[in-house]
């Protein structure tokens, strides 16, 4: 056995001893007692980890300790590299696949209320919620934040849950089953004059062919609006099947590996279905990885316009390695690279740029109104509101039509697109 063998064994294998842990280090200095170790090393990890077992106040498992330390090492590596135990790899492993039980509704934090920003098309709660509602109690308990709401929402298919809301001044009650959903992160709306929109909130199993359905099924013979903003990413192979489906020729994205070694290099088809389609794509700085090759190579191989702000670039390539215990490593192994774009850790800027508004809470408002008579008050809070970190107001919710003109970037867009009909 080598020493790479027994450190797996000793440090990753769940509810591992000291004494074990003290043994195996042992037998792989005997192992490798020729030339350098490169483990050397975990001596120390051993020593701290019976130290603290013996002397550390509170009595902590084995377990707890070295994910502790396994998440430590993180800290050595770029950001994007991450230590997830059993309850964050399964968390993972949902956003990638997309099935769980649950009534297809994604929340978010929007003005102090935990916020639908988005209903899974043809899960219990489409049709029934809506973008902007503000949920306020589940089952009967008041939802303080947005995990009361996510734990509260779970539960077994066929098992019902009362969701009480907002909209607007109108507080609602309603009563969900839980299925097993299926999420499908891209809705397709039509548009006029053969236009339609394509909105992708992430790339996971199926990306894709979602979105080669919805745009047959809109109609759109003359163009297409992508909205990728707030996308982070997901599966490179679901990116590259977008991009293939309106690309015919030419280099789609590639990888490079340690020693700039080239991993991966995928190349359009001249299959592309919608290749006589024109393009729109919505960028801003949460458009990142998978979302960024999107868009990036679409600009490349088929014109497409980029109308928003500056992405987030992020060019690096995770991989997940999984463990006997179910926790994982998510490791960076590579960067990205396009057509004529190197994978430098910068964003993508827009061809059109079109900011949204600042960010302006409403306390902040009520407080401006409230020092409206005091011009000395007024002076400090915008002299404190001008320090503070920018924040910049995610795209407004609300249906289509409305959002056509109160959404700056989306009405941009659309208005670049009539003008190419």
């Amino acid at each position: 056995m080598n020493r790479l063998s027994i450190a797996r064994a000793f440090i990753f294998a769940g509810g591992v001893s000291t004494a074990g842990l003290l043994g195996g280090v042992h037998l792989a200095r005997t192992a490798s007692a020729a030339g350098a170790d490169p483990y050397a090393s975990i001596d120390t990890l051993a020593s701290a980890l019976h130290q603290i077992q013996a002397h550390y106040l509170e009595d902590l498992s084995t377990t707890a300790l070295m994910y502790g330390a396994i998440d430590g090492m993180m800290d050595v590596l770029d950001v994007h590299s991450q230590f997830l135990d059993p309850d964050a790899l399964e968390a993972n492993e949902v956003r990638t696949e997309g099935v769980y039980s649950g009534v297809g509704v994604e929340l978010a934090e929007r003005g102090g209320a935990v916020t639908v920003i988005r209903t899974v098309p043809q899960s219990p709660s489409d049709g029934t919620l809506v973008p902007g509602d503000a949920i306020v109690a589940i089952d009967g308990n008041v939802i303080q934040n947005i995990d009361d709401a996510s734990e509260a929402l779970k539960g077994n298919p066929g098992t019902s849950v009362v969701i009480g809301y907002r909209r607007g001044s109108n507080k609602l009650e309603t009563t969900l089953q839980r299925e097993r959903i299926r999420d499908r992160t891209v809705r397709v709306s039509p548009l006029p004059n053969g236009w339609a929109l394509a909105e992708i909130s992430r790339f996971q199993r199926n990306t894709a062919a979602d979105l080669r359905r919805g745009v047959e099924a809109s109609g759109a013979d003359k163009g297409l609006i992508v909205d990728l903003r707030g996308n982070g990413g997901g599966l490179l192979d679901e990116a590259i099947g977008v991009v293939d489906m309106f690309a015919e020729r030419g280099l789609i994205v590639q990888t490079r590996g340690r020693d700039g070694v080239v991993l991966e290099r995928h190349d359009a088809t001249p299959t592309a279905p919608f290749r006589g389609l024109q393009l729109i794509i919505l960028v801003d700085a949460g458009s990142a990885s998978a979302s960024e090759i999107v868009a990036g190579a679409l600009r490349e191989l088929s014109n497409a316009k980029l109308v928003g702000s500056t992405t987030f670039g992020k060019w690096s390539v995770q991989r997940v390695y999984v463990f006997e215990d179910k926790s994982a490593l998510k490791l960076t192994v590579a960067n990205y690279e396009i057509a004529n774009r190197d994978s430098e850790p910068s964003g993508l800027e827009p061809d059109v740029t079109v900011s949204q508004p600042l960010l302006q809470t409403d306390a902040m408002i009520g407080l401006q109104k409230r020092l409206s008579g005091d011009k000395q008050a007024l002076e400090w809070l915008s002299e404190l509101i001008a320090e503070a970190p920018p924040g910049i107001s995610p795209p407004p919710l609300g249906p289509l039509q409305d959002r056509l003109t109160q959404d700056p970037q989306l009405a941009a867009a659309w208005t670049l697109a009539l003008a190419n009909r």
